[in-house]
């Protein structure tokens, strides 16, 4: 696992999910109908990125956002 916060990682993976499938944020805001400045402080970290719009974004990426729950491997080996 990662030092790097949780809604650091999502931000990161959506970003650069944009970027390989090449669509721009403004495509993204004008099919999810925010704007491209909210949309931009989403993926920035000005605002608070939520797995609804996580999964709207990925979803036009031709990707499925999946979460994983497992045990801390630190904790249960104590």
């Amino acid at each position: 696992m990662t030092d790097q916060p949780a809604d650091d990682q999502l931000r990161g993976l959506v970003r650069q999910a944009l970027a390989d499938a090449g669509i721009s944020q403004a495509e993204v805001a004008r099919q999810l109908g925010a704007s491209t400045k909210h949309l931009s402080h989403m993926l920035t970290g000005r605002a608070h990125l939520t797995l609804t719009w996580a999964e709207g974004i990925l979803g036009l990426c031709g990707m499925n956002l999946v979460i994983s729950v497992q045990p801390d491997q630190t904790r249960s080996a104590a």
